[in-house]
């Protein structure tokens, strides 16, 4: 890692991207058994490093349906060794693609593709080791708009739940942008971040490898900055465990592209959501940021009717104005990594409870699935009692006992509030009222029980 020796500002940034595209023939998850024929996009690796004093986070995003946490754990210990920080700084985010290779242990019938995870695990170290060899200082930035391509997939036909469209479901449209700028007055992106929350299951009918609308995405983000110095794009999937796309899909939105499933409507899409993300970026805000903190909680999640429960973990990052000031606390900018497929109700939820006991704005705090892990659906209670694909039959795709418990939203929730809480609780000076003192240890002992957290 090469430290930086400019200190006039107080944040620096390094960026990197490296190809991670499989040979033809590598066995793909997502669907049942298929090899890849083909190659209709080169998938990647993506990185962010972000450095104060020492190094402080280090985010890659990846262009796979998932990753387990043996696996991650093993990359994010070969990093930290390289890099001499501590794994738990590292973050590990997914994009979701089905049209990617078998990166998991075993989903389905498919099983994952030793040889290409050994060469995944070298590329993650690369791009890392890459993104720490060139900060330079930034200035950040925060934006937000809204697109109406993702849609409730939960249907209700009769007394049941089938894989469809529900336009009345619940659903969040934000797409929302962390940008990073030269610090050079220039307004050159070095970076941007985007999250927006929609399966990546566009290009599912084709057996080809691609990064489905996140890497089309990321082109035509790019394309919209000239020269050679294009901006890193990372894109981080939120919520999206009952969303799907309107495109090939939806009969009234996209009447051409019904029952379709090819690149070509993962362009469409990608470029819908890269204009979006432009005019998020294009429209965005300055972001006081002067300190970056990551913190990561160990959670045992119940399973439905079970005495069993699965291990994992969460993790939260706050990029925001320093000293933890209590009238700049709406201005922070978190990151919170659940590591399975959220539902989109998680999304409102979390970002409800972030501001009523951290005062964060809720548009500005990023639920992001598949991070570091991705062990099932995270349902809530009223899907577990209506049944459907992800509350009643996908644990079984991930080979697990049962689906998750309705309490587990409550227990994430109040996990990644315990994390973002101690890491207020580190600041020099004081931030929280007594009265949020007592919430939050009330909260931290409703996590440990394991029961339902205030609504």
């Amino acid at each position: 890692m090469n430290t930086p020796t400019n200190t006039a500002h107080s944040l620096q940034a390094g960026t990197a991207a490296i190809a991670i595209t499989p040979p033809v023939g590598v066995a793909m998850q997502g669907y049942g058994r298929r090899r890849a024929r083909g190659i209709a996009d080169p998938i990647f690796a993506t990185g962010l490093a972000i450095y104060k004093d020492r190094l402080e986070w280090l985010l890659l995003s990846v262009d796979v349906i998932g990753l387990d946490r043996s696996f991650t754990n093993r990359v994010r210990r070969s990093i930290a060794r390289r890099l001499r920080i501590s794994p738990s700084i590292v973050t590990i985010i997914c994009s979701h693609t089905h049209s990617g290779p078998a990166t998991l242990p075993r989903l389905g019938v498919v099983r994952g593709e030793r040889s290409y995870l050994r060469f995944l695990e070298s590329k993650l170290v690369a791009v890392a080791e890459s993104a720490t060899a060139q900060f330079q200082p930034v200035r950040w930035r925060f934006g937000m708009t809204s697109l109406s391509e993702n849609v409730n997939r939960r249907l209700r036909v009769g007394d049941h739940i089938e894989l469809g469209v529900d336009s009345a479901g619940p659903v969040d449209e934000r797409v929302r942008v962390v940008r990073l700028d030269k610090a050079d007055g220039t307004n050159v992106p070095v970076a941007l971040l985007v999250h927006y929350a929609c399966h990546a299951t566009t290009s599912g009918g084709v057996t080809e490898i691609s990064a489905d609308w996140p890497g089309a995405m990321r082109n035509h983000v790019c394309e919209r900055y000239p020269g050679n110095d294009k901006p890193t794009v990372l894109f981080l999937q939120g919520c999206t465990g009952n969303l799907t796309h309107r495109i090939g899909r939806d009969t009234e939105s996209w009447p051409d592209h019904f029952g379709q499933e090819t690149t070509v409507q993962s362009q469409a899409l990608g470029r819908a959501v890269g204009q979006a993300a432009i005019q998020a970026s294009e429209d965005s805000k300055e972001l006081d940021a002067v300190d970056v903190e990551v913190g990561v909680k160990p959670v045992s999640l119940p399973f439905h009717n079970r005495t069993s429960v699965e291990t994992s973990e969460v993790q939260v990052a706050r990029i925001g104005p320093g000293r933890y000031l209590a009238d700049t606390r709406d201005q922070a900018v978190w990151f919170v990594g659940l590591p399975g497929e959220p539902f989109t109700e998680y999304s409102t939820d979390f970002g409800r409870e972030f501001q009523r006991y951290l005062g964060a704005s809720p548009d500005r705090t990023l639920v992001c699935g598949y991070t570091n892990d991705c062990v099932g659906y995270f349902c809530t209670e009223e899907a577990l009692q209506e049944g459907g694909y992800e509350s009643a039959g996908a644990h079984r795709m991930y080979h697990r006992p049962a689906p998750f418990s309705g309490s587990v939203q409550s227990i994430l929730r109040n996990h990644c509030l315990n994390a973002a809480q101690d890491l207020h609780l580190k600041s020099p000076e004081p931030l929280l009222s007594w009265k949020e003192v007592v919430g939050h240890w009330a909260n931290r002992t409703v996590a440990f029980l394991g029961v339902k957290g205030n609504k």
